[in-house]
Formats: C-alpha cells, structure tokens, sequence
C-alpha cells in the first residue's frame, strides 16, 4: 500500500474499522459478524457499507487536501462532502446527481499560511465509498486526531442513517455528537427493524450513550403485533444487557405522513405504545417520545418520512434538550 493510502487510515473516525480492497481504503462501521447479517438483503447491505457517521480528522498546516475516490453504491444519487476548519463548517464539496462513479476531492485551506488547523471532512453517510489516493502539501504536517474513549452509539434504520438529510453534518446523530461533544458510531441501517441478531457483543467501542430508534420499518412488516413484541422485546433485553454500563434511550418512530393509516399489525399508536410498554420493564432505559421532536410540518420531510436537512436539525436539538436534562 503506497504511504499516502497509509496516512490516510490513520485519519478515519467514527468508524470500527478500516478495509483495503485492490482499489483502495475505506472506513467501516459494523464488524464482520453484523456486516454477515445485513448481506441477507442486498439492500441492506449496500446501506451498510455507506459512510454514515465516518469523518476524516486531522490537524495539519498543509495549503490543501485532495483525495480521488470511486462511489461504488449509494441509497440516494446525492453525494456530499462537509469541511470543518477548527470547529466551523466551512464548506461542502458534491453533487445532486453525479454523472459518474470516480470523484476528485479538492478543497484549499484559507488562513494564515504555516499555521496549524484542526480539519474535519463528515463523509457521505448514504454512499459506499472507496478512497484511491490522498494528497497534502510537500512536507506538509498532519496528525491523526484519533478517537477519545467513550462516546456515542445510534442503532436505527433510515432515519438514523440519514436519509434525506444531502449532507452528513445535518444528519441527528452527527448533529448529537457535535452538541455532546463525544466520538460517534452511527449503526443506523436503512430499512431495518428490531432485530437482536444486528448486534455483536464484541463491537470494540465502549459508548456512553446509546439510542435505539426503530419501529417505523416494523409497523408496515410485521404481520401481528405478538410478533412485533416478541422481537423489540429479545432486541431491548440484548442492548440493556449489552451497554447496562451506558445511557440508554429509546427513541419512538417520528411522525410520517401515513401515521394514521392501520396496518395488518395496527395503527402507529399502537406499535408505539408497545414500544413503551416494553421498555417500562427497564427502569435504566429513557424512552423518548419520536412525535415531539419534529414538527409535523410536510416542509420539513423530503417524502414523508424522512426529515430534511432541516428537519434534522430540530430532531437534533429537542433531543439534545430531553437527553441533556435526563
């Protein structure tokens, strides 16, 4: 592997993992044993080799960064990348509907030349991508920034993935580990439901707190509401087991659109209320109600569903305020 690809590694966050393919490195978020349960949906398994949550960060005095790269897949068409200098987002790099696969990154560096900056690039959290070369001034400086112990562990399926949030920044859980100030594993997954075998007890990231926001997906794909409550239950007694040590909270589904239709299992208010009954069991888990953290506002939810980048934003800071003061 060339130097460059090396140093390149070593900068990746928010990930469990680095992988090098004959094309290149790319960070991963999942290890091998939950990678092997999402492949039993080939679209499950694209969206979980996307980016969500992984950022490369580093402190360096170069004039610029610049890395060619090839999106081998992605749950939306669009593709961003965020730039923070010393704590401010400063820039985005992308497109709406990239034209081909390959990609050059290139962003140059304001400020006083020589000095010292801290960078963080938030990577395509709905893109599978492979990193092929990396590029900083002649003799340029760059430290790994590394990843402090603890931090902050998002199990979901779309929404906490980010979908339809364009840029990584805006998505809640980057937007909660900005606000708390800890490293984040985002273990969001689109299209996924509760399921106790997605997790692995021997994930090497200890978190201090953990959220679980499922059930939207389990509403339309469950048959009955015994089998619903059967599986949130076995995948609520697993994360209590496995992070007792942690902060937990439970995030009920947002509002969508169709919220008052019935389904085969029942209505929403009833999946919901399941939710809660379960979780009442443990007195260590905090449950949050999903309806109060958006506004049920169409503007604010690409399709329904999904929130937008703005919507994000206010999931994000009315679940700060609830977490914060619990």
């Amino acid at each position: 592997m060339s130097d460059d690809l090396q140093l390149l590694q070593s900068l990746f966050t928010g990930c469990l993992s680095v992988t090098e393919t004959t094309e290149g490195v790319a960070p991963v978020r999942f290890t091998e044993r939950q990678l092997s349960v999402y492949a039993r949906n080939e679209a499950q398994s694209l969206r979980s080799r996307c980016l969500a949550g992984c950022r490369l960060e580093m402190r360096t005095d170069s004039e610029y960064i610049r890395f060619d790269y090839v999106r081998k897949g992605g749950a939306r068409k669009y593709i961003y990348f965020d730039i923070w200098v010393d704590g401010r987002w400063v820039a985005n790099i992308g497109e709406d509907d990239p034209e081909r696969p390959e990609g050059s990154f290139s962003y140059e560096i304001s400020g006083n030349k020589g000095a010292v900056k801290q960078i963080c690039i938030d990577l395509p959290h709905n893109a599978e991508i492979v990193f092929r070369s990396f590029q900083l001034s002649p003799g340029a400086l760059c430290e790994p920034v590394g990843q402090a112990p603890g931090g902050l562990l998002c199990l979901g399926d779309s929404i906490t993935q980010g979908m339809d949030a364009k840029h990584p920044s805006s998505t809640y859980p980057a937007l909660l580990a900005r606000a708390f100030d800890l490293p984040l594993i985002n273990q969001g997954v689109g299209g996924y439901i509760f399921n106790a075998d997605s997790l692995d007890e021997n994930v090497p990231f200890e978190p201090q707190i953990v959220t679980v926001a499922y059930g939207t997906n389990d509403w339309v794909r469950h048959e009955t509401m015994a089998q619903f409550r059967d599986k949130c239950a076995a995948y609520i007694e697993a994360v209590s087991r496995q992070y007792a040590y942690a902060r937990i909270f439970v995030i009920t589904p947002i509002w969508r659109r169709i919220r008052n239709e019935s389904k085969p299992l029942g209505t929403f208010d009833e999946l919901v209320r399941t939710i809660k009954e379960i979780c009442a069991e443990y007195p260590s888990i905090h449950v949050i109600d999903g309806e109060s953290l958006v506004a049920h506002y169409g503007r604010l939810f690409a399709d329904g569903t999904h929130p937008t980048d703005e919507g994000f934003v206010h999931m994000a800071l009315n679940l700060y305020k609830q977490m914060r003061n619990t």
